[in-house]
Parts: C-alpha cells; sequence; structure tokens
C-alpha cells in the first residue's frame, strides 16, 4: 500500500501531469487497490471500483469457505488453528489492509459497481466499504452479474466518470 502512495507522488511530480487531475480505477484487487489509493493520497479526486476485493474479513468467515478468493484464511483456520484462538489477533491484522477501513478516508468522489451475483467478492464486503464512504459517492448495481467482465455500459460510464465526459450509453429506451 506504501508503494501505491509513493506511485502516486512519482506520477504527481512528472512535468507532463497535472496533478489535480489524477484518478484511479480498477477492478477486483485492482478495485481494492483504486480504493485504497484513494485513501493514502488525497491527490487522487476520481475513483472508480469494480467488484472491489479484501474487505470486510469477518463477515467472509461468517458467510463460509465458498470462494477459492479466500481459500487461504480458511485453509489458515483448517490446519493451523481449528479452534480459532487467534482469530480475534488475525482480525485485527487483516485490518490493516482491510479496504472498507481505508473508505472514510477518501475525500475525491467515488464510483462503485457490484454484482450481486459475485460469488468471489461478496456484494456484502463491497456494501461494507461503500456504506463507509463519506465523499461524494454513485453505488451502481447489477444483479446479474458475478465477478466477471462488464462490458456493456460499464466501459462507456467509466470514461465519463474519469474524463468528466458525457458520451451517451444508452442504448435502450426507457
Amino acid at each position: 500500500y506504501l508503494d501505491l502512495y509513493q506511485l502516486i507522488e512519482i506520477v504527481a511530480s512528472l512535468p507532463q501531469v497535472d496533478d489535480s487531475k489524477l484518478a484511479s480505477y480498477g477492478a477486483s484487487q485492482g478495485g481494492a487497490l483504486a480504493l485504497v489509493a484513494a485513501g493514502l493520497n488525497q491527490r487522487i479526486q476520481r475513483t472508480v471500483a469494480i467488484y472491489p476485493f479484501l474487505s470486510d474479513f469477518r463477515r467472509v468467515l461468517e458467510i463460509g469457505n465458498t470462494s477459492e478468493a479466500y481459500d487461504e484464511l480458511f485453509r489458515y483456520f483448517k490446519f493451523h488453528d481449528p479452534f480459532h484462538e487467534t482469530e480475534d489477533r488475525l482480525m485485527e491484522t487483516l485490518a490493516y489492509i482491510d479496504v472498507k477501513n481505508f473508505a472514510h478516508r477518501i475525500k475525491g468522489q467515488v464510483h462503485m459497481i457490484t454484482g450481486l451475483d459475485d460469488d468471489v467478492c461478496y456484494p456484502e464486503t463491497q456494501f461494507a466499504i461503500y456504506n463507509r464512504l463519506e465523499c461524494p459517492k454513485e453505488h451502481l448495481i447489477m444483479p446479474e452479474y458475478a465477478h466477471e467482465a462488464m462490458n456493456v455500459q460499464v466501459n462507456d460510464r467509466v470514461y465519463n466518470w474519469l474524463c468528466d465526459s458525457k458520451i451517451p450509453f444508452r442504448y435502450v429506451e426507457k
């Protein structure tokens, strides 16, 4: 995470960069990193995160091991701490990288997109991030989508958000 901060500082110092218009964007772990970057460095004015990963680890434990993405967490308990005697200490440590704990630090705009059928980055862990945002924010929900490419209209919206453009993307009349 500190490398993210340093990268932003390096990019912002380049003479060809307008450091008042920096943005972060990513999906899954990239979405997590986009949010963390904005939380750590106030130079980030716009962030787009699509189904961000690495949030609300305690809730993940409650849901159970249904996603390969969290296998290591469950393997730790199964093979090293089957009685969860270190669970509180582990959760305290994971809190340092839990994206929801960076959300309140973000000052620029945030746009998030969540697929409600996502069984990799559970929607409720993404809502944990969104609900802690204190900045201007928008959360778009895609009920039929899982942890997959979200191409239809999404790329157009992301471009509009990041570039402050008004390219039309409506293909279906209301």
